[in-house]
Parts: structure tokens; sequence; C-alpha cells
């Protein structure tokens, strides 16, 4: 099943873009997943089995470095070209 996630990563150090960066760089090595990343959060749309496969990994990896609360939201679908009115 295809499916949409939105991901924030709040790492609790003074160093934490370097964190999140780190984060998103190992994100985009799966080929397999479209990742659209903004200011406030990042987006992933792709298979269920595939995204949940890279965030235990991604997510297990940074708590290797430290506390860093992830916050996400998932919705059923790739809503990657869903368009957004501008108001």
């Amino acid at each position: 099943m295809k499916i949409s996630v939105e991901i924030s990563k709040y790492p609790l150090t003074e160093s934490y873009l370097d964190r999140v960066d780190d984060f998103l760089d190992r994100l985009h090595k799966y080929a397999d997943l479209k990742i659209k990343v903004t200011p406030i959060s990042t987006q992933i749309y792709g298979e269920s089995a595939l995204i949940f496969q890279a965030l235990e990994t991604e997510i297990n990896r940074s708590f290797e470095n430290g506390q860093s609360p992830f916050v996400l939201k998932i919705l059923k679908g790739d809503l990657s070209d869903m368009e957004i009115k501008d108001y």
C-alpha cells in the first residue's frame, strides 16, 4: 500500500541542524522513496513497507547519538501530486 508520511526531527542538542541534515542525507539514499524537504518538515512517499523499514533503521541510528524526538503524520495514499491552494 502506498502511504505519505510527514516527519519532523527535534534533536536535543546545540548542533541540531547537523543531526537533521545527517538524517535527511541518510533518507535520500533510499532510491525507492520520494522525499520532499521543507523548512518545517519532510514528506516521504512510497510503499508502506519500504517507508517503515527505512524509518526504523534511520530513527534507531539517530537515537545512537542521543535524545532526538520525532513527530510523524501518516496518511493512506501517495499524496505527492496533491495540489495545495495558495491562500
